[in-house]
């Protein structure tokens, strides 16, 4: 029963809660406000979060350059204007692509060289820019993680700074700000955190304590994300939010098994949403690991059926996601590409597999996921 625990972010979580962006005269006089290209601006989120900054003394920059998938080049871009603006400190606003960038560019104003010499775990230099988090979207959990995921074209993968040091200082989880999210990407950002939930759970650095937030995630997302789809109710888009908050301190802990890796090449070559690449390799990764013997009682006891793959294909049908490869543009021949690929992007999920895994069996998971 012994295990480490760490979570020293402040969390206001509830509607409404975007008025206790007042806490960030605690961090400094001069912020980075990082964003993305258009929610933000077009919704006047962008203007609301500059004017309370204002009201509490505090001057704002602004670097709207996120992209989804954002780049090493976009976070060094906003690293070097960290710098040359001598902020005290970095908000990120929007959905997880923000908040990572923001998370590296932190990393960046204080630390020497390109964001590359800090991939991995516990690299960094020097103490870094405090970070507060502001979420809207439902998925990412990135809020209270300890990670920031960025492409790197030149790798042709997502690589991944991994620091206790960069997990926000604060975190403001407001679920109305989710309120407007078009139904395809709340569907999308749900099953990255049902992902997260259920990889979490899997994972061999999971603990008692991780385990109740990942069961509680998986319940919440499975009773409430469907009739979100229905009806765009404040009540159901609370649930969520509660949902990827619970299961981003799961993988704060844990990380990812293997289903994140192995969705990378999806997103980066074929252009499919992060969530929505996790959400249809989950049924076939899980079906797999459902026919050996270490997983089937913990499928089994969080997904409440034996029929794990048939759950899960059920689920992603419900929410309109696509449920083959085919269907997103890979063809026959990309998958023993795609099999090596995943041997080089789960390098780190594999360690935390409790069966060791070959190119073979990405291969045989990427043909059953193709039909």
């Amino acid at each position: 029963m012994d295990y480490f625990f760490n979570l020293p972010t402040k969390i206001y979580f509830g509607e409404g809660s975007l008025k206790e962006l007042k806490e960030a005269k605690n961090l400094g006089k001069s912020a980075l406000l990082v964003t993305g290209k258009h929610f933000a601006i077009r919704s006047g989120l962008l203007k609301r979060v500059e004017s309370i900054l204002l009201n509490n003394g505090i001057r704002s920059i602004e670097f709207c350059d996120v992209e989804e998938n954002p780049s090493v080049e976009t976070v060094e871009k906003g690293g070097e204007l960290a710098r040359e603006k001598k902020c005290d400190f970095v908000i990120g606003l929007g959905g997880g692509s923000s908040i990572d960038t923001a998370k590296g560019i932190a990393v960046l104003a204080t630390n020497p060289g390109g964001l590359r010499e800090y991939f991995g775990n516990e690299k960094l230099k020097n103490p870094l820019l405090p970070v507060l988090a502001i979420p809207t979207t439902s998925g990412t959990g990135s809020e209270v993680t300890r990670y920031a995921v960025i492409n790197d074209w030149q790798a042709q993968t997502k690589k991944v700074v991994s620091s206790f040091s960069i997990l926000p200082k604060i975190a403001i989880i407001d679920p109305s700000l989710t309120l407007t999210l078009p139904k395809n990407l709340t569907a999308s950002t749900g099953m990255d955190a049902f992902s997260h939930a259920i990889e979490g759970y899997l994972s061999t650095d999971a603990n008692s304590l991780t385990e109740i937030f990942s069961r509680e995630a998986i319940n919440l997302i499975k009773r409430y994300l469907p009739p979100l789809m229905k009806e765009n109710n404040p009540s159901l888009r609370e649930k969520l939010s509660l949902a990827a908050f619970y299961a981003g301190i799961v993988i704060n802990r844990t990380g990812t098994i293997i289903v994140h890796g192995m969705g990378y090449s999806l997103t980066l070559d074929y252009g499919l949403q992060h969530g929505a690449a996790n959400a249809l390799l989950l049924p076939y990764v899980m079906g797999y690991l459902g026919k050996k013997k270490v997983y089937q009682e913990k499928l089994k006891e969080i997904l409440r059926t034996t029929k794990v793959k048939e759950s899960l294909l059920k689920l992603n049908r419900r929410l309109n996601l696509p449920l083959t490869l085919k269907e997103v543009g890979v063809k026959k021949e990309d998958l023993k590409t795609l099999a090596r690929r995943a041997m080089k992007d789960c390098e780190r999920a594999l360690l935390r597999m409790s069966i060791p895994l070959k190119e073979k069996d990405f291969l045989l998971i990427y043909k059953n996921a193709f039909k």
